[in-house]
Order: C-alpha cells, then sequence, then structure tokens
C-alpha cells in the first residue's frame, strides 16, 4: 500500500473515532446504538403498539375516576345559560360578568339575561391601544432589545387579561345588556383583527419613539398620539360595532309574561352603577404561589389595560385559604371569579377536573409529581383560563368538590358546566377574586400594603395573561 492510501486510511479511521465518542455533553454513536438495540417485550410492547395508533389522553382515561365521578352538587346558585367566547381569549371578561349576572336576574326577576362582552372589549382593546403607544413614548429612551421593552411590543392588543383590566373598565366605561351591542364576526373570532391592529400599533409606536428620540416637544407626540387613537377607534369600529352613548332596557320578568321597560332611557355608567350597583373595587385577589413569600402582596409590572389605573395586586396565601374563602362566598350566593391551568388533567367530554383522571404513570411507568411552585416557575402549569364557581357539594360541612361554570358553551363539559375536585384546585388553581366582606381584617391589610413589584418575564406576569 502506497504511503498516500496509508495517510487516507488513517484518516479514515481518526474520523470514525471522533464520531463515535461524541464531545462531553454529547450523545455518542455508540450509546444511540445500545438504544435502538433495546427491544420492546411483553406489556411494553403491547403499550407501544396502543399508544402508536390512540390519542395517549384515551389509552390513559382512568375507568375507576370516572365510575366514582358524582354530578350531584347540593348548592347551586342560579344563574343564566351558559355563555361563550368562541374563538377569543375573553375568559376574564366572561368570567366577570358571570359573577354579576345571578345578583341582577335575581333583582329583577329576569327569565334570562346576559351582558355585553362586545361592549367591553371595544374599550379593552382602545384602552390597550393607548397603554401600548404611552409606553413606548416612557420607554424610548431604551433599546429595542430591552428586555422590558421587549415585551411590551409582543402583543399591544391581545385579548388576555387580568381581573382588574375587568373591574377597570366596568368602573370607568359601565356595562349593557347584550342585545344593545351584539357580538360581531371579529368580537368573537378576533384573532385577524387583532393581528392587523397590532402591526399597525407598532408602526405608530415606533413613529413615536423617533419623535421622542429626536427631541420633539411632548405636545407635538401627545398630539400625534391621539390621531393614531382616533385611527385605532375608527377600525374598532368597522370590527366591533359603534359603543352606545345611551339605550333604553326592555327585559322580560319570570313572575309574568309581561315585557317591562326601565322608565328612563340609561348610559353604560348609569346601568352599572344603579341596576347592577356593584363596586368591583371592593373584591381583593388572593393567590396561591407557593415559590413566593407568604402573606405579602405582589403586583404584575404592566398588569393593566388602562394606562392611568394600578397595575394588578394579589395577595399569596395557601391553596386551603383559597379553598375556604371561595366557600365561604359560594355558600353565601356570590359566584367567585377564579384563574387556573385548564389544559391539565381536564376530562372534558364530561367536564371533570380531577387528579388522576388519566393514568399516565401506568404507561409511561413514572410519576408526573412536582412541587407547584417548581410547576409554575418552569412554566409547566400557567395561569391561562378564568371561570367561575357557581356552586359547592358539601359533606359534613365540607366542600368535597366545586361546580364550574366555564364560557365555551353548552356543548362543552357537562352542558358548559365542569365539575372541580379539591386535589385538582389545590394543585392547577392559581387565584381567586374574593369581596372584602369575606376576608379577614389582616388580608385586607395586606392588600392595602405597598406590593413586591413582580418583572414582567416573571411566569406569574402580564406575560401569561388570562385567555
Amino acid at each position: 500500500m502506497s504511503k498516500f492510501h496509508l495517510m487516507i486510511s488513517a484518516a479514515i479511521l481518526m474520523a470514525a473515532v471522533t464520531v463515535a465518542a461524541a464531545p462531553p455533553g454529547g450523545l455518542s454513536t455508540d450509546f444511540i446504538r445500545q438504544l435502538q438495540d433495546t427491544e420492546m417485550t411483553g406489556t411494553d410492547k403491547l403499550l407501544a403498539d396502543i399508544v402508536a395508533n390512540k390519542n395517549v389522553t384515551e389509552v390513559a382515561l382512568n375507568r375507576d375516576e370516572l365510575i366514582a365521578h358524582s354530578k350531584i352538587f347540593n348548592f347551586k346558585i342560579k344563574s343564566g345559560d351558559i355563555t361563550n367566547q368562541k374563538s377569543s381569549g375573553r375568559c376574564w371578561m366572561f368570567a366577570g360578568f358571570n359573577i354579576l349576572r345571578p345578583q341582577v336576574m335575581q333583582k329583577y326577576k329576569l327569565k334570562a339575561f346576559e351582558f355585553s362582552q362586545n361592549y367591553l372589549m371595544f374599550w379593552d382593546k382602545l384602552e390597550k391601544a393607548n397603554c401600548f403607544l404611552q409606553l413606548m413614548i416612557d420607554m424610548a429612551g431604551r433599546p429595542l432589545d430591552d428586555r422590558e421593552l421587549d415585551i411590551v411590543m409582543e402583543d399591544p392588543l391581545g385579548d388576555g387579561g387580568w381581573w382588574t383590566y375587568f373591574a377597570d373598565l366596568a368602573e370607568k366605561y359601565g356595562v349593557v345588556p347584550k342585545e344593545v351591542m351584539p357580538e360581531t364576526f371579529n368580537s368573537s373570532t378576533s384573532g385577524t383583527m387583532n393581528g392587523l391592529i397590532s402591526q399597525k400599533l407598532k408602526e405608530m409606536g415606533l413613529q413615536l419613539r423617533g419623535m421622542a428620540l429626536t427631541g420633539r416637544p411632548p405636545a407635538d407626540i401627545e398630539s400625534a398620539k391621539i390621531d393614531m387613537i382616533k385611527q385605532v377607534y375608527r377600525w374598532l369600529v368597522m370590527n366591533l360595532g359603534q359603543p352606545p352613548k345611551e339605550f333604553t332596557w326592555r327585559y322580560e320578568t319570570t313572575d309574568s309574561a309581561s315585557i317591562k321597560t326601565h322608565p328612563k332611557t340609561l348610559t353604560p355608567q348609569e346601568f352599572y352603577k344603579d341596576i347592577i350597583n356593584c363596586d368591583l373595587g371592593e373584591y381583593v385577589a388572593i393567590f396561591d404561589l407557593p415559590h413566593k413569600d407568604r402573606y405579602k402582596a405582589y403586583s404584575l409590572r404592566f398588569g393593566r389595560d388602562i394606562y392611568e389605573r394600578p397595575d394588578f395586586v394579589l395577595v399569596n396565601v395557601p391553596a386551603d385559604t383559597l379553598r375556604a374563602y371561595a366557600a365561604k362566598s359560594v355558600l353565601d350566593s356570590t359566584p367567585v371569579w377564579f384563574a387556573a391551568d385548564i389544559g391539565k388533567e381536564n376530562y372534558g367530554a364530561d367536564g371533570i377536573l380531577k387528579r388522576d383522571i388519566y393514568d399516565y404513570a401506568a404507561i409511561y411507568g413514572t410519576t408526573f409529581e412536582m412541587p407547584k411552585g417548581d410547576l409554575i416557575q418552569t412554566r409547566i402549569i400557567t395561569a391561562n383560563h378564568a371561570m367561575t364557581f357557581l356552586g359547592v357539594d358539601t359533606l359534613n360541612g365540607q366542600v368535597q368538590k366545586w361546580l364550574v361554570e366555564n364560557s365555551w358553551g353548552g356543548d362543552h363539559g357537562d352542558k358548559g358546566t365542569w365539575t372541580m375536585y379539591n386535589d385538582w384546585f389545590d394543585r392547577y388553581v392559581f387565584g381567586l377574586v374574593i369581596h372584602k366582606k369575606y376576608l379577614s381584617k389582616e388580608l385586607i391589610k395586606l392588600a392595602e400594603m405597598e406590593p413586591v413589584v413582580l418583572p414582567p418575564w416573571d411566569p406569574m406576569s402580564s406575560l401569561n395573561r388570562l385567555e
């Protein structure tokens, strides 16, 4: 063999050795071969064949838990028909209206009633547009890759929100019945509208940023922003309709077949203050965040839709405290707004929220148990949906399970409702909103203290607004 061929052979041999021995931290070829040589036999082979041909949730469905499930509740708050947010992220708003609806229906003996979610959505979008543009002015001195600014620019007009978005909007703009400003295609299917207006908002935001960086007078920048808001208002009217200034309220009662008319024309603010007559500022948000210090108030940076309002504030307490106050409120016929991760251990076909409703451990041969704080910090669970507690089932004075009113229409769950068990509550419910009259003085004082500010990249901050 020539010297040349010997050199080529040596080079090939060295290359083969290099491929086989991966750098530290990599997967070597020998290790990959070992994995490929592993054969599944017996039960593992049977499970592999089954799982490969079916959705794993169907295979893992725990029949014992299904049999043990009961739809019976010994206490329910009477409410209206199940609402439907359709293809929009307005759960926080629907849940907010759903805690107000029972008292209105009872007060006026209404046969049926629903608030206009489209009306409040209109003002939510306008306020979010203004908040975004003003923040672009405020943060003009920062580089575009600034971590906070990057988050602000991510989604200027998304549907998501928190409890305080709902409360602040209702206080400022009032509310109206659904028939006064009904849904449109784009209120129910908001993706295209949001995308187009968000793109224009980012373009406008860069224009305002440029004006600020070149030293234009604040009055000129504000004037330019106002002109931009006028354009956004026009686009919102095209998509959602014109919000009413005043209206006549006509309603049908249960004690007679007659239609009644309120004696005076009402503005949305008058309808909220006089007809609804509820001070949403009297509600306090309490959350279970085990990875953070207990019995402290926290605020979510940029957790607001109205620029001049405070960020969303919550008080951190244990899960059993959440359950105790939720039960106290529901048993007094006051529904409870709450936030949870709806995507976990949810048997949607029958509306069951229960730990181990799916037995994944039996399939994969491992447990899926982590402390709740770790689940939150690693973003395995997020507060991605808001719903309403509308009833409980008790045994010997202790709540066994919770009746949940969702906003996905009557074709999902158990005709639009879900049954939540305590083990699911403790693991996946992040927090809820309770009227002050049910809370201890100590908790109320905590809510009024200067909060610890959570950065916008925190798992609980505005990046994960409920949708």
